[in-house]
């Protein structure tokens, strides 16, 4: 690492621990309020710890686009202030230049925010819904209806996979009578078959209600693994799980946009911040370079929050319209893209 990149690295990541621990002190504060006065709570002051600690990873990472804004804005516009950025021009670093340099400062950063959201992030929300659930009624969600190989099955499950009840409905041919009603409290999976045992069946036949209870097995395209993501809130799940959450609703004809959406601005939140950052180095350059520090990062974070509304503007325009769920956040993404070159001028 030469000079100049080792003074761009001090300048970033200093404002960027400096940003994160504000981020981190509000966040937890928030957080705690919001626990201490939910209803029907039975939190012991450690517990409501525990829980507002374990969910600040996701709260964090929610965050970190709006975190390396400002840290980078205020770290370039130290060194401009300082006249160091001057002295890098002078030395021969174009803008481009130094943009890269930018870029290469915060690979960790973006690295780092696909790790966390496959193994670190998901693990700490559950845990934090977990905690949650146990001291709260109406807590995580552990039951859903869908729809598995043509049937309407009701499953409650557990974060681990485990099934506690099973339940399915099947219609006749003419899909517009039930033709039999199962339900068991003893459910596994063998390979690409689900195992109910003890089951109650109920099969209408005419004018007549046939009851029996006997071990049944089907075919299935649920593991334990989907039953996993199927019955917990999206936000606690790794990429890799609401890739095969999004694949399995779109086989079986459901809603999959939440888990789609989800996954793709997970994916692309490098580019995210890569546009973001370029954005807020371009207000140390340009026109922009003879304003304060203060006024730099007001105007960039001002730019940012612009770029977080039209994001969250944009999930409901392309399912409207039908589009490709990344779309949402690729849009959005023209914002500071065509910001940064009117900036530099």
């Amino acid at each position: 690492m030469n000079r100049s990149t080792w003074l761009l690295a001090r300048a970033i990541w200093v404002s960027f621990f400096i940003v994160c621990l504000v981020f981190f002190g509000l966040e937890l504060v928030f957080r705690i309020l919001d626990e201490a006065k939910l209803p029907h709570t039975n939190y012991s002051a450690e517990e409501i710890a525990l829980v507002s600690l374990s969910g600040m990873p996701r709260r964090l990472y929610l965050d970190l686009p709006l975190m390396v804004l400002i840290a980078v804005a205020a770290g370039l516009g130290g060194l401009a202030q300082s006249s160091e950025l001057t002295i890098l021009r002078a030395a021969g670093l174009s803008i481009r230049q130094i943009f890269l340099k930018i870029i290469w400062v915060l690979s960790p950063i973006l690295i780092g925010s696909i790790v966390v959201a496959e193994v670190g992030m998901p693990n700490a929300e559950r845990f934090s819904q977990a905690l949650k659930d146990a001291n709260v009624s109406g807590g995580v969600k552990d039951s859903i209806w869908t729809r598995e190989s043509g049937r309407y099955v009701f499953v409650e499950g557990a974060a681990d996979g485990s099934v506690r009840l099973w339940k399915q409905i099947e219609m006749n041919e003419s899909r517009d009578e039930i033709a039999q009603l199962t339900a068991s409290q003893a459910v596994s999976f063998q390979g690409n078959q689900v195992e109910l045992a003890d089951a109650r069946v109920l099969t209408f036949a005419g004018d007549r209600i046939l009851a029996e209870n006997r071990a049944l097995s089907q075919a299935s395209n649920l593991t334990e693994r989907q039953v996993r993501w199927l019955v917990q809130n999206p936000d606690a799940l790794s990429l890799s799980e609401l890739w095969d959450a999004a694949s399995y609703l779109t086989d079986e004809g459901l809603n999959a946009r939440a888990h789609s959406q989800l996954f793709w601005q997970r994916l692309l939140l490098p580019v995210t911040l890569i546009a973001l950052a370029l954005l807020a180095s371009a207000t140390a350059f340009g026109s922009m370079r003879s304003l304060g520090m203060s006024t730099r990062v007001f105007i960039a974070v001002l730019i940012g929050l612009v770029f977080k509304y039209a994001m969250d503007m944009a999930s409901p325009a392309v399912f409207l319209a039908g589009g490709h769920p990344s779309l949402a956040i690729i849009l959005p993404l023209c914002i500071p893209l065509l910001l940064t070159p009117r900036l530099l001028r």
